[in-house]
């Protein structure tokens, strides 16, 4: 009977154990993705620009770009699907109204909170019009209210990705502020 008990001890051991281990590692998502870090130069994700820095006088007003975070000092490209950045240059007159911008500016994570689909565009119509939306199942969110989600099935807004210039180029503050992707 006292060895019976000693493994049922051991088991409630080790449940609270992974239990505790899953609960701290879920808080630790709902930080950021630890992909990116204050001082990262925003890179071009995709097409003939692609591992090159973003410049402020490329981005035109209106206009998003996905982006990868580069260490400054190893010049690596962190390409995993966690760092993904919509980069979002607004117009002056919403550049004021928005509340994380830079200069016009503002970041998201590109993961849509619903699935993990990429958030690859900006509405051009009707009320999704300036909004940025998720391809796969049309969650659309607000690069005006800190990303926060307007419609759709997804459960939260866009994780915000705080930023900084230099000179021409675009850096990150920090990590991402929020629970990214799914």
């Amino acid at each position: 009977m006292r060895k019976h008990a000693r493994k049922l001890i051991n088991r409630r051991t080790l449940l609270y154990l992974g239990g505790t281990t899953l609960l701290l590692g879920q808080s630790t998502l709902a930080q950021g993705s630890g992909l990116v870090k204050a001082g990262d130069v925003l890179v071009n994700a995709r097409g003939a620009k692609a591992d090159q820095p973003i410049t402020m006088s490329e981005l035109a007003e209106g206009q998003m770009v996905l982006a990868f975070p580069m260490d400054q000092q190893t010049q690596t490209v962190k390409r995993e699907a966690k760092a993904l950045i919509a980069l979002v240059r607004l117009g002056k007159v919403s550049a004021a109204k928005a509340k994380s911008a830079i200069n016009g500016l503002v970041a998201f994570s590109a993961l849509c909170p619903h699935q993990g689909c990429p958030v690859e565009k900006i509405g051009e119509v009707g009320s999704r019009k300036g909004k940025l939306i998720c391809n796969c199942h049309g969650s659309y969110f607000d690069p005006l209210n800190s990303g926060k989600l307007v419609e759709g099935p997804a459960p939260r807004g866009l994780a915000v990705l705080p930023i900084r210039l230099e000179g021409e180029r675009i850096l990150a503050a920090g990590d991402f502020q929020g629970k990214v992707g799914v």
